[in-house]
């Protein structure tokens, strides 16, 4: 496996095989925000919303059921059943317990006995440090050949009901079944993951509700890490961002869309979100983004992605370089 003009999966042949996502049952419409109570600092991370339809999870689906049927529907579009994948990656941090392990629960949930399913909790990046760890094991002495990856998360139960906050945010869940084929065409190219844990600070979910605070410097901040984290896998590939199909970003809010555009000298033509009709669905942002474009021709087979996130405020942050 080579790197330094190459990405560091070019040689292992990981192809996305298939793709699914789910959204709750209970859309809710938002009609402006000038009833929702806000905060100074709350104005400057979130901006004007730029939401128009979101989704809450109803009691009954809950983050291994969400997760479930957007891993059914990407198993069933590669053409793979449950018993054959070797690994199972769920990405997951709004529904945070002592014991139960939402990896493992989503994988029996599957009818999985046996094979290796863990959770990571990398918030909005979540998604970006699944697949990152399902490529390290997909490249292991392990012999693990097929790994599901799924994101799932209610962060409506992480925002105060009635703010600002809440008509940004929705539930949901997004999966990819990953196949690796030493030699072939690669899907994933490239990836990279970084974590600060002394920017924990500069956004929190603590309290006895454990409703999401956010420091003010956040969009800036976090608009650094995505800089870095996309130049840092252009260089490493020889390419600019003129030589990519897609920019799919987690975007997280309208000021953090509108500056990756903005910083990174992106066309908007060729940046994709679901964040005007999906709201922030945290780490299933990406997956479900690439699901629905895909599902509807947006994106087509070949076309080259690049996929940058923060998470937990901008404590971790990462980048996906893959083709459909």
């Amino acid at each position: 496996m080579t790197t330094g003009h190459h990405g560091i999966w070019e040689e292992a042949g990981i192809r996305f095989t298939g793709f699914g996502h789910y959204f709750p049952v209970e859309e809710i419409r938002n009609h402006g925000s000038e009833q929702a109570t806000t905060s100074a600092v709350e104005d400057r991370v979130i901006g004007g919303v730029g939401v128009h339809t979101r989704y809450r999870a109803g009691d009954d689906e809950t983050p291994v059921f969400m997760a479930a049927q957007a891993a059914r529907r990407a198993l069933a579009d590669a053409g793979t059943a449950a018993d054959d994948i070797d690994l199972v990656v769920v990405s997951h941090w709004t529904d945070r317990n002592y014991v139960d392990e939402v990896g493992a629960l989503t994988a029996a949930e599957l009818g999985m006995k046996g094979s290796m399913a863990f959770e990571v909790a990398g918030s909005c990046a979540g998604f970006i440090q699944a697949v990152h760890t399902a490529a390290a094991f997909l490249t292991s002495p392990t012999g693990y050949r097929k790994a599901l990856v799924a994101a799932t998360e209610r962060v409506t139960r992480r925002v105060r009901p009635g703010s600002k906050g809440a008509m940004l945010v929705s539930d949901g869940a997004g999966a990819v079944v990953l196949e690796a084929s030493p030699g072939a065409e690669p899907g994933l190219i490239d990836s990279v993951f970084h974590t600060d844990g002394s920017l924990a600070h500069m956004s929190a979910a603590g309290g006895e509700q454990g409703w999401v605070r956010s420091h003010p410097d956040l969009n800036e901040v976090a608009l650094g890490h995505i800089r870095d984290a996309v130049e840092e896998v252009l260089e490493r590939n020889k390419l600019t961002l003129a030589d990519i199909d897609w920019l799919i970003p987690h975007s997280g809010t309208e000021p953090l869309a509108r500056g990756i555009q903005h910083r990174l000298g992106a066309d908007p033509e060729r940046v994709l979100t679901n964040l005007a009709f999906r709201g922030n669905v945290s780490s299933a942002s990406i997956p479900t983004a690439v699901s629905e474009l895909r599902e509807r021709g947006a994106v087509k087979p070949g076309d080259l992605v690049l996929s940058p996130s923060i998470g937990g405020g901008v404590w971790c942050w990462g980048s996906l370089l893959y083709r459909i």
